[in-house]
């Protein structure tokens, strides 16, 4: 399945009309190269001059912890809920112009002169959103020694534990 819906049907239905949509396996390409995999459900609902699109995704992709460096697979959960507009009037053909339109932050457009609705910019920066600050493969991760680089999760290293030297006044006390 493609992230992109074609939509011509539902446009020439009435507001409220709806269709869900099963995302299993679509591909979303990623700012760095890299492939996400998109699973979830999505209700499509007809409004009075475009489509509402709502529910919860799951979207995976590898990632690198920032502790220990190892590739993970990273599951993030989005909530779309956004509304796209059609670039043309589907009864008439004619352009839609951004100006004709209530609502000044419309995405003017995204379903384009086809009746294609395409979901990859939108859930690419849904992902964005919900993804950590610091990713990590699990949470009891050790992470790597910062002096001989020794993975801590899969053994300890024989590096001292390094002194700071501001303490070194306090540590003398303690001798």
């Amino acid at each position: 399945m493609d992230l992109q819906i074609n939509v011509a049907g539902l446009l020439k239905e009435h507001a409220g009309a709806t269709r869900v949509v099963e995302l299993d396996g679509p591909v979303l390409e990623l700012e760095d190269g890299a492939q996400a995999h998109v699973t979830g459900r999505l209700r499509l609902t007809r409004t009075d001059r475009g489509v509402w699109v709502s529910g919860a995704l799951d979207i995976s992709a590898l990632d690198s912890c920032c502790r220990c460096l190892a590739s993970f697979t990273q599951t993030v959960r989005v909530q779309l809920d956004d509304v796209f507009w059609p670039a043309v009037d589907i009864h008439t053909g004619a352009r839609v112009r951004p100006d004709e339109q209530d609502e000044p932050e419309a995405d003017t457009g995204s379903i384009d002169e086809h009746h294609v609705l395409d979901l990859t910019e939108a859930l690419r920066q849904y992902r964005l959103a919900a993804l950590p600050m610091a990713p990590v493969c699990r949470e009891d991760c050790k992470g790597i020694c910062p002096q001989c680089g020794q993975d801590r999760n899969q053994g300890t290293c024989t590096c001292e534990p390094e002194q700071d030297a501001r303490w070194a006044k306090l540590r003398d006390l303690l001798k």
